[in-house]
C-alpha cells in the first residue's frame, strides 16, 4: 500500500440532526465517491485482512468471513496442494487493481502482481516455459521461479479514467449520499426529496458540518459497510459502528430459486439439533472447503451481482446499486455484470457463475548468447523485427496449484486429495485430522438424541444461499442451508462424508 494513502485527507460536508445525532445526508467530490467505489472492488480476503490490521480484532467480524479466513491463515501448509495456494488465499488479487492504483488514497494493501521466470529458463532446456505470479513455485530444474521481470507496456491502461471523470465514475460533479450509502449525482431536487422523504420541512434543526476524511475513517467506513445500518452516522458521529451489533437479516430462501444449475453438486453430511434445527458442524471432504474457500477471492459487487435476491443486502446493496448506476461500466453496451476472477480458481464443480479471466500468454526476446538480464518480455513481439541472434519464447501463466510447472491444472482444487474436514456453523474450518470430534461433541453439552444426521446436496442454489447468509450472519450453514433442509431425510450412517456427484449419475 502506497505511503500517501495513510495521509491524504478528502474534504466532506456533513448535514446533521443534532438532536438525533445522526447524519441526514453527506456532500463529497468524485475522489472521494471513488474511493468508496473501490471498496467494492476488494476481494472479501482483504477487506477481512484489512479490517483486521486496522481496526480491533474482535470487533471486525464481517459475517462468518472473520472465521474463513482464519481457517485458512491457521491451517498446516502440508493441507495444500502448494505453498502458493495458502497465499493466494490469503492475499487474493482483485482484477480491479490497476484502476485502485490510479485513486487519490488506494486502501488495499496487497502487493501489485507481479511477474517470475525461473532464473536458468534460458539456459537450460529442461526448465518449463511459463511465467508465475508468485516466487515460491519451482520450475522442474528444481530452481524456484525467482527471477522477476516486467511487461513492456502493462501499466499504460489508458481505459482507466481520464482527466476529466473519476476512475470509476463517469462525471466529475459532486455527489450526496445518505446515511445508508445510496449515491447519486449532486442536485438541488435530490437534496430536496431526500430531506421531504425522511420528514424534515426545513433546516432549522439541521447542522452543517465540513470535516476531514482519512485512512483511518475509510477504513471505519468498510467495516460499517457490513456492520451497520448507518454507516455514516457510526463512523463520522458515534464512532463505534465496529463494536455496535446490529440485528442480522435472514437470507431469504426459496425453492428452485436460481434456474439452469449446473449438472455436478457437492454432497455433505450435516449435523442438526433437532429443537432448533441449527446446523452445527457439517463433515465434508476437500472439495466442499475449496468452495468455502473461494469466497474470499469474491468482492463485494460480485456477491450482490451472485445473490438473486440482493435487494436484501442493506447497506453493500445500495452502493452497490449506486456504484452500477454511476460507473464508466454503463457507457460499454458490451458489458454484462459477471463475476470474474483470476483464472487459478477454476475449481470443480464450479456452482456459482463465476468467470475466469483469460490465461494470458507473454513472448520474451531471448539473446542467443547474451547476457543472463538480455531479455524483453511483452504481450507480442514483432518477429519481423529480429535479428539471427534473437528468438522468441512464449510463456504460458503457471497455476499456482501446479506441483509440476504445469500451465492448465483447471479442475484441481487449492487442498490435497482424500481429506475430510469439519465445518461449523459459522464456517470456522478444521482438518479431521488435527482436531478431536470427542471434544467436538462435549463441548456442546447437549443430549446426543437431539442430534439429527442428514445429508445434503449442495447445488447452485444452496451455493449462492450460502454465499449471501455469510456475508450477513455469523451462522452461515443454518441461514443459508437449512431451508433445504426439509427436502432431506436423516441419512443412513454409511454415507460418504463429502463427494462430487453428477446429476445424470444419481438416475442410474
Amino acid at each position: 500500500m502506497d505511503n500517501t494513502a495513510t495521509k491524504h485527507k478528502f474534504s466532506l460536508r456533513l448535514l446533521i440532526d443534532e438532536e438525533k445525532n445522526r447524519v441526514v445526508l453527506a456532500e463529497a467530490g468524485k475522489d472521494f465517491v471513488d474511493v468508496l467505489c473501490s471498496l467494492l472492488t476488494l476481494p472479501m480476503g482483504t477487506i477481512v485482512r484489512l479490517l483486521e490490521k486496522h481496526q480491533n480484532p474482535q470487533s471486525s467480524i464481517v459475517g462468518c468471513f472473520h472465521n474463513l479466513y482464519k481457517s485458512v491463515s491457521e491451517m498446516d501448509v502440508e493441507n495444500f496442494e502448494t505453498q502458493a495456494c495458502k497465499n493466494v488465499l490469503m492475499f487474493p488479487r482483485s482484477l480491479k487493481e490497476s484502476h485502485c492504483r490510479k485513486l487519490k488514497m488506494n486502501v488495499d494493501d496487497t502487493e501489485a502482481t507481479m511477474f517470475f521466470v525461473c532464473p536458468s529458463f534460458r539456459s537450460n532446456v529442461s526448465c518449463c516455459k511459463v511465467y508465475s505470479n508468485i516466487s515460491t513455485l519451482r520450475c522442474t530444474c528444481g530452481s524456484s521461479m525467482t527471477r522477476a521481470f516486467q511487461i513492456e507496456g502493462k501499466e499504460d491502461d489508458g481505459s482507466v479514467g481520464n482527466k476529466v471523470d473519476g476512475v470509476f465514475l463517469s462525471c466529475r460533479t459532486s455527489f450526496i449520499i445518505t446515511d445508508d450509502l445510496k449515491v447519486a449525482l449532486n442536485s438541488m431536487g435530490l437534496v430536496l426529496n431526500v430531506l421531504n422523504g425522511l420528514g424534515y420541512s426545513g433546516f432549522d434543526k439541521l447542522q452543517e458540518m465540513v470535516i476531514d476524511v482519512g485512512f483511518d475513517e475509510v477504513m471505519s467506513l468498510l467495516g460499517c459497510l457490513f456492520t451497520s445500518e448507518a454507516p455514516l452516522t457510526d463512523t463520522f458521529l458515534r464512532k463505534h459502528c465496529m463494536t455496535r451489533k446490529r440485528k442480522m437479516l435472514t437470507p431469504l430462501v426459496q425453492d428452485n430459486i436460481v434456474a439452469g444449475e449446473a449438472n455436478e453438486f457437492l454432497t455433505l453430511k450435516v449435523y442438526v439439533r433437532k429443537t432448533d434445527s441449527v446446523i452445527l458442524y457439517a463433515e465434508c471432504r476437500e472439495d466442499f472447503v475449496d468452495f468455502l474457500f473461494t469466497f474470499l477471492a469474491i468482492p463485494p459487487e460480485f456477491a450482490w451481482e451472485l445473490s438473486v435476491d440482493n435487494k436484501n443486502m442493506g447497506c453493500v446493496g445500495n452502493l452497490c446499486r449506486s456504484v452500477k448506476d454511476l460507473s464508466f461500466e454503463k457507457r460499454k453496451e458490451a458489458i454484462v455484470s459477471k463475476c470474474m476472477l483470476p483464472y487459478y480458481y477454476d475449481i470443480s464443480p464450479q456452482l456459482l457463475d463465476i468467470f475466469l479471466e483469460e490465461r494470458v500468454e507473454y513472448e520474451c526476446l531471448v539473446i542467443q548468447n547474451g547476457f543472463p538480464g538480455s531479455c524483453r518480455f511483452a504481450r507480442k513481439i514483432n518477429k519481423y523485427e529480429l535479428s539471427n541472434r534473437e528468438k522468441i519464447v512464449k510463456l504460458s501463466p503457471m497455476d499456482p496449484k501446479s506441483v509440476l510447472c504445469s500451465s492448465d491444472h483447471g479442475g484441481v482444487g487449492f487442498l490435497k486429495g482424500e481429506t475430510n474436514f469439519i465445518v461449523s456453523d459459522d464456517l470456522f474450518i478444521t482438518p479431521m485430522n488435527s482436531s478431536s470430534t470427542i471434544s467436538l461433541l462435549s463441548k456442546l453439552q447437549m443430549n446426543i438424541s437431539d442430534i439429527d444426521e442428514q445429508v445434503i446436496n449442495i447445488s447452485k442454489s444452496e451455493a449462492v444461499s450460502l454465499l449471501r447468509a455469510s456475508l450477513i450472519t455469523s451462522n452461515a450453514l443454518t441461514n443459508g442451508l437449512s431451508n433445504f433442509l426439509s427436502k432431506m431425510k436423516p441419512n443412513d450412517s454409511t454415507a460418504p462424508s463429502s463427494s462430487k456427484v453428477s446429476k445424470s449419475e444419481e438416475t442410474l
